[in-house]
C-alpha cells in the first residue's frame, strides 16, 4: 500500500525527490539548496535526518545553515545537540565510515 503513512513515523518535511537530491549532493550544492528553503523547514529537515542514523551527515550539513533557536523549535533539546555537534569537527569525523565493509560471497555448490 503505497502512500500510507507509517504509524508514529515522522513525515519528511520536503518532497522525497529533494531529499534524494540532497543525499547525492556535495556540500556546496547542499548549501545552495538548503538556503532556498525557509528556516523552519531547513531546521525540520535537519532534525528529520538527525533522527535517522544513515542520514546524520546530511543533518549536520543542513544544521550548519540553521541557528540554534530554529533547531530548538524544530527538535526541542535534540536541536541543541544537533546545533553543537554540527559545529564540532570531531563529531563530523566520527560520522565518516572508517572502513569499507566486506563484500558478500556466495558459497558454490560442489
Amino acid at each position: 500500500m503505497q502512500g500510507r503513512p507509517i504509524a508514529n513515523e515522522a513525515a519528511c518535511p520536503v518532497p522525497l525527490e529533494m531529499l534524494s537530491l540532497l543525499l547525492r549532493a556535495d556540500a556546496t550544492t547542499v548549501e545552495t539548496i538548503s538556503m532556498g528553503l525557509p528556516v523552519a523547514q531547513r531546521a525540520a529537515l535537519a532534525a528529520f535526518c538527525y533522527n535517522r542514523r544513515h542520514l546524520r551527515s546530511l543533518a549536520f550539513r543542513l544544521a550548519l545553515h540553521c541557528d540554534d533557536r530554529s533547531l530548538v523549535r524544530a527538535a526541542g533539546t535534540v536541536g541543541i545537540v544537533l546545533y553543537e555537534q554540527s559545529r564540532d569537527p570531531a563529531v563530523q569525523e566520527d560520522e565518516q565510515p572508517r572502513h569499507k565493509p566486506k563484500g558478500i560471497s556466495l558459497a558454490r555448490m560442489a
